[in-house]
């Protein structure tokens, strides 16, 4: 089994040495893991209210050390990979930016709305703010755009916008099957993210109406706990492989120097 989303202190919000967080996957049987760190938001002159990315100068050695384990490590194999906010009319900057480095694959994620992190605890009750139908329209729109850039191999927790469980009244699936089709359409892989079931909403990332649409359309899948402490890597893998299973998955993308490959489920 994989885990593409494992995170180290550099974010800020996270727990751990790299070696512990291999040392869990290996005890835990994983084939393959991947650490996404966060992406420097200073390197996209974009400044959160908390800080929740690595500084600018601490990119490179995040890249030495995850390529250092990768040199050293046979079982489980380690990847190089990032995640990325999207942050709309950044993308020319970006693209100039990841275009120096041999990631093995690339997870862009939407965090923020403006400079509101929606996902963050501490500004949770601005939801209480919303136009929930509003706000996940919104969100849906920024998917969009994120896939149509071009720049990421991975789309991270996509509808992580239920993270709190606040929800629009409205029928979802319209939204889902469009989503989709996009996924699809421009190529992007999608991650079951499996870190919702300890969320408030209590459940993954895409929900099953969403992993179902995805598969009726093709769209490619890998898996990720997004990990910031040791023991929760791999976490509810064996629940999320089922999910997959009964969406009618069989096989799981995984990435080198952002080539695209597959692995039977």
């Amino acid at each position: 089994m994989i885990d593409y989303h494992l995170h180290t202190t550099r974010c800020c919000h996270a727990t751990g040495s790299l070696s512990d967080y291999l040392a869990e996957a290996e005890m835990k049987g994983l084939r393959e893991v991947g650490f996404a760190d966060h992406f420097p938001l200073g390197l996209l002159g974009f400044e959160p209210r908390a800080q929740v990315t690595m500084e600018p100068d601490e990119l490179e050695q995040y890249i030495v050390d995850v390529e250092g384990l990768k040199s050293e490590t046979k079982a489980p194999s380690v990847k190089l990979g990032v995640e990325v906010d999207y942050i709309p009319g950044t993308e020319e900057k970006l693209a100039r930016l990841l275009e120096k480095y041999n990631f093995d694959y690339i997870t862009g994620s939407i965090h923020f709305m403006g400079r509101w992190d929606f996902t963050h605890p501490v500004y949770a009750e601005d939801y209480n703010n919303c136009d929930l139908e509003f706000l996940y329209r919104k969100y849906f729109d920024l998917v969009k755009d994120l896939c149509k850039s071009g720049l990421f191999d991975i789309i991270g927790h996509l509808d992580v916008i239920k993270k709190f469980d606040y929800r629009p009244d409205i029928d979802l699936d319209p939204l889902r099957r469009e989503t989709a089709r996009l996924l699809k359409d421009t190529g992007v892989c999608f991650e079951l993210n499996t870190a919702g079931r300890d969320a408030p909403v209590g459940d993954f990332y895409p929900d099953q109406k969403f992993i179902q649409a995805c598969f009726s359309e093709g769209v490619s899948v890998t898996l990720g706990s997004d990990a910031h402490a040791p023991e929760q890597v791999g976490r509810y893998l064996t629940e999320a492989v089922s999910a997959l299973k009964a969406a009618g998955y069989t096989e799981l993308a995984v990435f080198d120097r952002r080539q695209r490959k597959s692995m039977p489920l």
